[in-house]
Parts: C-alpha cells; sequence; structure tokens
C-alpha cells in the first residue's frame, strides 16, 4: 500500500482494494496513510472482501477508526458473498461483531441475495458501538 504514496502526492485521488487486508502488514501501512492528513480527501478503502473469512480481524480493526467515516466505500466482490464458505457468521458471533440472532436471518438472506446479504451484513457489524458509517453504503456522489 505504501507504493500509492506516488500518486497521491500528485493528487491522484486513490482506493485501496479492501482495506489492504490481506498480506503480512498490508493492513498496518494502509492505517498509517490513512493517519497521514496530507492524504485526507484522497485516500479512500473499499470496504469489498473485509468480511472474508481469510481477513480475520480486520473488520474490529476498521471500526476502531471512527475518523475514517467519509473516507470508507462499499463494494461487495461479487459473486463472493454467495459463496458462504467463505464467510464465518459464527466467526464473527465469536469476535463479538454480530449478535447471534442475526445468523440465521443472515444465512436466509444470502440464500436469496448475495448482494443483499453482503450489504446486510455489513450493517449488521458493530465493535465497541460503532458500525460501518452510512457514507460508506452512500458511494454513488463519490463516483459523479
Amino acid at each position: 500500500p505504501l507504493l500509492v504514496r506516488h500518486a497521491l502526492d500528485r493528487g491522484v485521488r486513490v482506493i485501496v482494494a479492501h482495506c489492504a487486508s490481506l498480506g503480512a502488514g498490508n493492513f498496518a501501512a494502509f492505517e498509517r496513510l490513512m493517519g497521514e492528513s496530507r492524504y485526507q480527501g484522497r485516500l479512500f478503502g473499499d470496504l469489498s472482501a473485509v468480511t472474508q473469512a481469510n481477513r480475520k480481524g480486520v473488520v474490529a480493526k476498521i471500526l476502531a477508526h471512527p475518523e475514517w467515516d467519509g473516507r470508507l466505500l462499499n463494494g461487495s466482490d461479487y459473486p463472493l458473498p454467495g459463496i458462504l464458505p467463505l464467510f464465518s457468521l459464527n466467526g464473527f458471533v465469536d469476535q463479538g461483531l454480530l449478535d447471534a440472532k442475526a445468523v440465521a436471518v443472515l444465512r436466509e438472506v444470502r440464500q436469496a441475495n448475495a448482494i443483499l446479504f453482503d450489504f446486510v451484513l455489513k450493517r449488521s457489524l458493530s465493535y465497541r458501538g460503532s458500525r460501518f458509517p452510512a457514507s460508506a453504503f452512500e458511494t454513488r456522489g463519490f463516483f459523479e
């Protein structure tokens, strides 16, 4: 992720896929970049894939940064939300990010509509009272 500095320093608006949530040290580097005030308004994080089981722990780390409100953009990584082995609802329950009562409903939603499942899952997650901000799901203006 640190390689995006070249583009950022030239004024390019950059969306970091999956909040750089895969690979050793990548999220920490992304977190460091997001903390640099000079990149405010130019550096954004994409939420697609952050709920996949192979990225365990990253959701809590993202939600621990309420100052990123307005800099997170939802993406679904469709069709992957339709493949349940890639997602561990019970894992989110175990991490304290998801109410166990929501699991059955989320499984039903996933069977009916994978994109809706991705949206409802992300809107259902919380960490220490923080949720993904509504602005993360209101991305149309960002791309206009």
